[in-house]
């Protein structure tokens, strides 16, 4: 389905291009005052629906939001909560997993500890 573009929401596709990490609904709208919260969830949402956003649960308050690139997983900081990228050869992976019988469709790891930051 083709969608009508918006300014606003062009300016959070925008946002989620630029930045190295997955944001919430929240996060977005910090950076983006002048757009209306519902209007950046109701975005978020079609663009999950259109395959263009990833919407993460990793276990905050809150969903996360990135957009869909290559495949890689997440590290989640428990102190901060920063999420990090990082590349691990899936089909390492896999064979580590031993499922036989089992067609894994897509695969998501998600890591969590603390980060190295003091704040």
């Amino acid at each position: 389905m083709t969608r009508r573009h918006s300014k606003k929401r062009e300016q959070i596709l925008s946002l989620l291009q630029q930045e190295i990490c997955a944001l919430s609904a929240a996060q977005l709208h910090e950076r983006l005052p002048e757009i209306d919260l519902a209007t950046i969830y109701r975005n978020l949402e079609l663009f999950v629906e259109d395959g263009v956003v990833k919407k993460l649960q990793l276990g905050g308050k809150e969903a996360q939001y990135e957009l869909k690139s290559a495949s890689h997983h997440h590290a989640v900081c428990g102190e901060c909560k920063k999420v990090m990228h990082f590349n691990a050869p899936d089909k390492k992976i896999k064979e580590l997993l031993g499922l036989d019988g089992f067609e894994i469709g897509e695969l998501e790891v998600t890591v969590r500890g603390t980060c190295c930051k003091k704040q």
